[in-house]
């Protein structure tokens, strides 16, 4: 074969490891996201601006990106959810940054933000949809 992977409808095929439903490992040529769609997927979130908007509160934030990443969750999820742990990360670290600019106590110290982004998830952990696609998968 020529070719070991192709791109199309913003997925790459290829060959990968999978399990089936008795717990066995094989090789598999099944679809996960593109590096194409990841790096317009990043393109997307920078152009948000998610740790400039300090005027915003955090609801209005998740009102803003919860819709499209969603769609990406929804899309680029159907065969290879861990494919989508990038996003995830780059969320977080992006809403971390959000927090240490908003909240000027916590911005301080980096331990004293993640601790409070780790009580906002404890109480509305479905405040972001990135949040709940770590408990899905």
């Amino acid at each position: 074969y020529p070719a070991d992977s192709f791109d199309f409808l913003g997925y790459c095929f290829r060959a990968r490891l999978s399990r089936n439903r008795c717990g066995k490992y094989f090789v598999n040529f099944s679809p996960a996201i593109a590096p194409k769609a990841r790096k317009s997927i990043y393109a997307e979130i920078r152009d948000w601006h998610i740790p400039r908007r300090s005027e915003t509160s955090i609801r209005l934030l998740a009102q803003m990106i919860n819709p499209v990443v969603r769609g990406w969750v929804e899309y680029y999820g159907a065969f290879y959810k861990s494919s989508l742990l990038f996003l995830v990360h780059h969320l977080d670290r992006l809403i971390l940054k959000w927090v240490r600019r908003k909240y000027k106590k916590q911005g301080g110290n980096l331990k004293r933000a993640k601790r409070w982004i780790k009580r906002v998830k404890s109480r509305h952990p479905e405040l972001f949809v990135h949040w709940s696609l770590l408990r899905a998968s």
